[in-house]
């Protein structure tokens, strides 16, 4: 990642030691509770023979009420099954922003001197059209009379978020001590989390991205992101230009033709943020990608996106180009150029298995690769091994873990690899021929 968009540092001087450990001991106190449930579901588990299920609900619930800076956490670890356990990263993958909606009865202080006014009900109170964890987007009228979108931090959020990521890093320095830690990258995973999950907070940085995506994928046919109001936005308030009819709809509410439409313009969008761009937004899932009925993709909240150096584009570019050839021993080449190598690293028995892999899955039909099981496996590879996946290199794929759900749902024909061909071309020969054929 380059410097303007490396997430910002986490100010933990100005968390005093009172209040962190006052919000310890109320965690402890979710955590005993947790404690004293995962009991109860385990008897219960084991009489019924659904144990694994009741477990994994535990545990989904257990960082539900942890807060907000817990569900960021767990949905990005989540995606590092070079560190956790598969099971474990399921568990935590089927992580939703599970909060209440944050209505506002009186006007929100960000809103003061702006000229902005929220729609309100009848009783008075504003009510959010989309809500997570972090922020909440309203409807609104500008002082020109524009319908607008803004969106707005939670209160108290920053706040929160601080303290319980200084207490995230400080348990990931203590556990990286445990014996069964050794060699394993624990401070580093945990500190990029806590950026990435910190950077969220500044609504304005969203804004630059909003509008750089926005100019990139003026290059792509089908592909609509909204223009934001920079004159009205600052750190905790962004306004954007308020798009009608936004709701997830089912692939049987489009003809067939349609499903294809919207997934290859969608693919398209991802693979010039990847391979030409380095622009990624990183949190493609149904809230944050919706597809309207006349074919067009809208692309909304950039709060999770991170730009990619010139060397670790051409890397990744380079990586699936390889996989899509079946070039496995080159693949475990770059794979290993790039990991941080345990203490009893395997690097031949590495090098072995991801040309396996490799090899196997690019002699599937299109329609049969599936890239989270080929992503999970080689992740497992890899921490079986002692290797552990630089976030550089886990951010790019995850784009495409998050998006490959809705495009199977959609369009499970379509072939991943076949559309990226012409990106990978002028990513790493130049290629001038058009992208969008």
């Amino acid at each position: 990642m380059t410097a303007d968009s490396r997430p910002h540092a986490i100010p933990a001087a100005t968390v005093s030691r009172r209040v962190l450990t006052g919000r310890a001991a109320v965690l402890l106190l979710h955590v005993l509770r947790g404690g004293a449930a995962v009991v109860s579901h385990t008897t219960v588990g084991v009489l019924r023979g659904d144990l694994d299920t009741r477990r994994d609900r535990w545990l989904v619930d257990l960082v539900t009420r942890l807060g907000p800076a817990f569900i960021k956490a767990a949905q990005m670890l989540a995606t590092r099954v070079d560190v956790l356990s598969p099971r474990v990263c399921a568990a935590l993958g089927r992580l939703h922003d599970g909060v209440r909606p944050a209505a506002l009865a009186v006007a929100a202080d960000e809103l003061w001197g702006t000229g902005l006014v929220l729609d309100r009900g009848a009783d008075g109170v504003a009510r959010p059209v989309a809500t997570g964890s972090i922020a909440s987007v309203y409807r609104a009228t500008a002082p020109d009379g524009r319908r607008v979108a803004v969106k707005l931090l939670r209160p108290g959020v920053a706040r929160q978020l601080t303290v319980d990521l200084e207490l995230l890093r400080r348990c990931a320095r203590l556990m990286a001590r445990l014996p069964q830690m050794r060699g394993i990258p624990v401070v580093a995973v945990v500190d990029q989390m806590a950026q990435a999950v910190h950077s969220q907070l500044d609504l304005l940085r969203e804004a630059r991205f909003l509008e750089e995506f926005r100019d990139n994928m003026a290059q792509e046919s089908g592909i609509r992101v909204p223009v934001v109001h920079r004159e009205l936005s600052d750190e905790g308030l962004l306004v954007m230009e308020f798009i009608e009819g936004l709701r997830r709809r089912a692939p049987h509410e489009f003809p067939e033709t349609a499903r294809e439409q919207v997934v290859l313009a969608t693919l398209r969008g991802i693979y010039r943020m990847l391979f030409i761009d380095g622009l990624v937004h990183c949190d493609l899932h149904p809230g944050n990608l919706y597809f309207l009925p006349d074919g067009e993709v809208v692309v909304v909240d950039a709060g999770f996106t991170v730009r990619l150096d010139e060397r670790t584009r051409a890397t990744f570019a380079s990586f699936f180009l390889q996989m899509s050839v079946g070039g496995g021993e080159a693949c475990a080449e770059i794979l290993l150029s790039t990991a941080t190598a345990g203490p009893d690293a395997d690097t031949k028995g590495f090098r072995r298995e991801i040309a396996s892999l490799v090899r196997r899955n690019s002699g599937m039909s299109a329609a049969n690769f599936n890239l989270v099981t080929f992503a999970g496996s080689l992740f497992d590879i890899q921490r079986r091994h002692g290797l552990y996946a630089a976030p550089e290199f886990v951010f790019p794929l995850l784009s495409l873990l998050v998006l490959e759900g809705t495009v199977r749902a959609f369009a499970p024909q379509v072939d991943f690899q076949k559309v990226a061909g012409p990106y990978l071309m002028k990513a790493l020969f130049g290629d001038a021929s058009k992208t969008a054929d």
